[in-house]
């Protein structure tokens, strides 16, 4: 934990020198946002942990649709740049947290929780789930937008391939692909519906085998695959629906 905590200090801490943006605007028209929003229904009064919430896009987004928010990351100078920021734009329904992704059932219980591409980050993830369940209030919901290990052959690359000789790896030295396992992790504690809402899986080999090369041909074989349902749930994104 060291080591990742370590890795997203440095991603955070240039934002704190002078002339640097503190924090990331959200975009409104973003899909997973509004993917999530449909999931959890009206979020005015309603409270919300934003987990793994880094720059602070997604904290803004909820808290300006009435939401109280609490930041939870990682990264004690995430943090401290989300909390400047709030203080400096007098928003006072965002409460930035350093907090390990374990302990967030130490947190008030709350309506909703938010995570975007964290959960693959989070070890070991048996303890995670239930401290999920633990946060979230009876007929409360999460919603996150993850990575998907549910390929054999993607992963096989990834332990094999990935970060060897000329093939770049990207992420702290912790992370791996959202296992099925940990889907069915979560399985225990809530009913849980895996939506595949584009289909990345050829991407992949142009973004890390060809450092981009081909990637307008690999995007139209993906869009041809999307077609096959029992293709898809192979894509490297998907959402996780939680009630």
């Amino acid at each position: 934990m060291q080591q990742a905590q370590e890795f997203w200090d440095g991603l955070f801490r240039t934002r704190s020198e002078p002339g640097a943006s503190l924090v990331d605007m959200p975009d409104r028209e973003c899909p997973v946002y509004r993917r999530a929003v449909q999931h959890f229904g009206p979020l005015y009064g309603k409270t919300l942990i934003d987990l793994g919430s880094g720059a602070g896009a997604s904290s803004l987004y909820f808290a300006s649709l009435g939401a109280d928010v609490i930041s939870v990351d990682l990264s004690p100078i995430a943090v401290e740049n989300l909390k400047r920021y709030c203080a400096e734009q007098r928003i006072d329904n965002i409460r930035p947290v350093a907090l390990n992704a374990h302990d967030i059932g130490t947190l008030p219980q709350v309506d909703f929780v938010f995570g975007s591409m964290i959960l693959h980050h989070i070890e070991p993830f048996e303890q995670f789930s239930a401290a999920l369940r633990a946060a979230i209030k009876p007929g409360g919901r999460a919603f996150f937008w993850e990575n998907n290990g549910a390929s054999d052959t993607m992963m096989w690359f990834r332990d094999h391939v990935i970060g060897k000789l000329w093939i770049p790896k990207y992420g702290d030295v912790d992370e791996s692909p959202l296992a099925p396992r940990e889907v069915n992790e979560l399985r225990k504690h809530f009913d849980v519906t895996a939506e595949f809402p584009e289909m990345v899986y050829v991407q992949m080999a142009s973004t890390y085998l060809l450092r981009g090369r081909l990637q307008s041909q690999a995007a139209r074989i993906d869009q041809y695959l999307a077609r096959y349902p029992s293709l898809r749930k192979y894509s490297y994104r998907q959402y996780l629906c939680l009630s």
